[in-house]
């Protein structure tokens, strides 16, 4: 698991303070996103089409996965600052979010110069927007700085693996319900405290992220491409049932690759993927 580090309850919770602005501005960034392609923004968004589109299409699911795993550890730190979190893997996080945002905001500044738009309120509306949001970027910026200047950054272990990530986004159902726990069953307080990853998987050891986490991550890539499929169906049938097959599998196929590249790219950094060393299977 993680390396043992005593971290200051101080520091620990600036350290939360900092990633909680970072998540709360990866969730902005989402929004922006997403309303820019609704009326009356899209028929005057210079950045609602491809290549541009595409660009912040991928950086929203980087940003939501990668906020939500580091505020989750980041949380867990502050609560439990005795249990270890590398320091590491929460500044990392921090960094990919800010990444995918600031990725998305220049190409869309570069879509602003290459295509502009008509002069209109909604068009300054969205100008505006936009500026905001590399005001936001920035600011998250300089507060890692500040916040982790000075601060240990402690190395994860190197055999993590997406199990972990798992149990750490558990803590974001744990804190909540210790919280209220007075108000709460207590099988059900005891249940959600004690619950775990390995615990869930014991029904599905063919998939657990322990043991085969490039086979979690496939399965975790065509859940998601299903899920698109699924939504995409509530904006009514397609035309055809041969259309319908192929807009499915662009969908599935698409959210797969990303999927596994992400886990490429990412899950070493994220501490998701161990090592080559230490990737051999466990048995439980």
């Amino acid at each position: 698991m993680y390396y043992k580090v005593l971290v200051d309850q101080e520091p620990a919770r600036r350290i939360h303070r900092a990633t909680a602005l970072v998540t709360f501005v990866g969730a902005v960034f989402c929004l922006f996103f997403q309303i820019a392609k609704l009326a009356p923004f899209r028929n005057i968004n210079p950045f609602g089409d491809d290549p541009y589109d595409a660009v912040g299409s991928i950086a929203i699911q980087v940003a939501f996965v990668a906020g939500a795993l580091t505020y989750a550890r980041a949380l867990r730190l502050r609560e439990t600052p005795e249990a270890t979190l590398g320091t590491r893997l929460i500044l990392r996080g921090n960094i990919v979010v800010l990444s995918a945002v600031m990725g998305t905001l220049i190409a869309d500044a570069i879509a602003e110069f290459v295509r502009p738009m008509p002069s209109s309120y909604w068009g300054n509306v969205l100008t505006a927007a936009l500026a905001l949001m590399f005001l936001l970027a920035m600011l998250c910026i300089i507060a890692l700085a500040v916040v982790f200047r000075g601060i240990p950054v402690t190395a994860p272990a190197a055999n993590l693996t997406i199990a972990d990530g798992l149990d750490d986004l558990l803590t974001l159902v744990r804190v909540p319900v210790m919280k209220a726990r007075r108000i709460l069953p207590p099988t059900l307080v005891q249940l959600v405290v004690s619950f775990n990853s390995d615990m869930f998987f014991t029904r599905f050891r063919q998939v657990n992220p322990r043991n085969y986490p490039w086979r979690f991550a496939c399965a975790l890539g065509l859940l998601v491409g299903v899920g698109l499929v699924l939504a995409q169906m509530q904006e009514g049938p397609p035309p055809s049932v041969a259309i319908g097959l192929l807009v499915a599998g662009i969908f599935i196929s698409t959210e797969l690759v990303a999927t596994l590249l992400g886990f490429f790219t990412l899950g070493r950094y994220l501490g998701l993927r161990p090592s080559t060393a230490a990737s051999r299977p466990i048995e439980i």
